[in-house]
């Protein structure tokens, strides 16, 4: 016979037959012991068990390991049986109970820091799902591993990321920018919790109203005399030829900064006289098809010429190239896009006009080209942008208008010209 009834007590465990495996107790119900394997001389190893059912005879049965003999009193191990046969009555799993422990033991024993947290949530989601990483790397550079880095997962807290990282920012006078990290950081621990490197995410709920505030859209268009005066002004400021010509490249074509600062030679045919941004370089979804041609004028002509004159002697594939990049060699990189905003904002005083940032000069050429000098089609005017048309028309109508495009920046450029 394998399986008897006795109760389990010390003097019987000392003494079970070598044909015994499983002894039942018989005084708490589902308690057992299960006798292993002699190894040599040593006597075999004893565990103990409870098993129990939940729902029913069709319900889910369960062995619960509650350790084994010698290492624990009998007495004890009892006392540990009839509560936990008290809590299985009251309808709890208590094997998954102990899973769960177990798990959260394992989690706060092995917890990465923030930064290590972050390596991995920068190359597996980052990198795979958005076009801008170095965006990411630089906003947690700069506020958010510098303040949490180096605190574990495991102790990481929701008053730790308010008031160490995001109010910081908010209290600088950044306030979008406070709500694009709360943003990333939510993404950043839902993708810990996905790896089970976190039972939750601590920002789950945390609103942007309360951290940065409500966003409003800018609607900064710059009047047509404001946009004389900038441009009029900016030479005789000290502002370096590249800032000043990517930022008219910005009013004259009403591409976006980043497209206009990561222009490379190869995408501009001058037979054709049009400049392609390659789909990896416009804003959409990383993954998608759709380029962005853009008519070359008779001023970008001039302005790449001499950009060309300029900076030949540094070999670079950009128009822009960077001459002060501090981690590359000269030339290799493209001049940071924030480069323009920088010497917008050094200089706004002198300008002599409202602040204003490098984007609004796409809005205000997009709205220029709506006075009634120019009267420009808006579905023109939402293709110069290149923006997807909305509704149906996105659907049917795939026509470019390039040649409408063409006309509606000359009569921009003639304008500009007045400047």
């Amino acid at each position: 016979m394998s399986t008897i009834k006795m109760l389990l007590s010390d003097s019987t465990l000392n003494n079970v037959p070598a044909q015994i495996k499983r002894i039942n107790d018989t005084k708490l119900s589902g308690f057992h012991a299960r006798i292993g394997k002699a190894s040599g001389n040593s006597k075999p190893r004893i565990a103990l068990y409870l098993n129990y059912r939940l729902g029913g005879a069709k319900g889910k049965q369960r062995n619960y390991l509650l350790g084994y003999f010698g290492e624990r009193d009998l007495k004890e191990v009892r006392k540990e049986v009839e509560s936990l046969k008290g809590r299985i009555a009251a309808g709890e799993d208590v094997y998954e109970t102990k899973q769960q422990s177990i798990k959260q033991q394992f989690i706060e024993d092995h917890s990465p820091t923030v930064e290590l947290l972050f390596t991995e949530f920068l190359e597996r989601y980052i990198k795979v799902n958005r076009k801008d990483p170095l965006e990411v790397e630089r906003m947690f550079e700069k506020d958010v591993l510098p303040a949490i880095g180096g605190v574990k997962l495991k102790d990481i807290t929701r008053r730790d990321i308010l008031s160490k990282v995001l109010d910081p920012i908010t209290d600088r006078g950044a306030g979008t920018q406070a709500n694009k990290t709360l943003s990333i950081l939510k993404q950043m621990f839902d993708f810990a919790v996905e790896r089970d490197l976190m039972q939750g995410n601590p920002i789950s709920t945390a609103k942007k109203k309360n951290v940065g505030g409500i966003e409003k859209p800018r609607t900064r268009a710059l009047e047509f005399e404001e946009l004389i005066q900038v441009f009029e002004r900016l030479p005789k400021l000290g502002v370096s030829t590249q800032v000043i010509y990517a930022l008219k490249f910005i009013a004259l074509t009403g591409c976006r900064p980043i497209e206009v600062t990561g222009a490379q030679w190869q995408e501009f045919d001058f037979d054709r006289m049009i400049w392609t941004i390659p789909a990896e370089r416009v804003k959409q979804n990383k993954g998608g098809e759709r380029i962005h041609k853009v008519p070359i004028t008779q001023n970008m002509i001039i302005m790449l010429d001499e950009l060309r004159a300029s900076f030949s002697y540094l070999g670079s594939k950009y128009v822009f190239p960077s001459t002060t990049c501090t981690t590359c060699a000269v030339g290799e990189q493209p001049i940071d896009r924030h480069s323009l905003s920088r010497a917008v904002n050094r200089k706004q005083k002198e300008l002599g006009v409202p602040k204003f940032v490098p984007h609004d000069l796409r809005r205000t050429m997009a709205t220029r080209l709506g006075d009634d000098d120019i009267g420009a089609d808006p579905i023109v005017v939402e293709k110069i942008l290149n923006h997807q048309l909305q509704g149906m028309q996105k659907v049917y109508n795939l026509q470019e208008y390039m040649e409408k495009r063409v006309r509606v920046l000359a009569a921009w450029e003639r304008k500009f010209n007045k400047i």
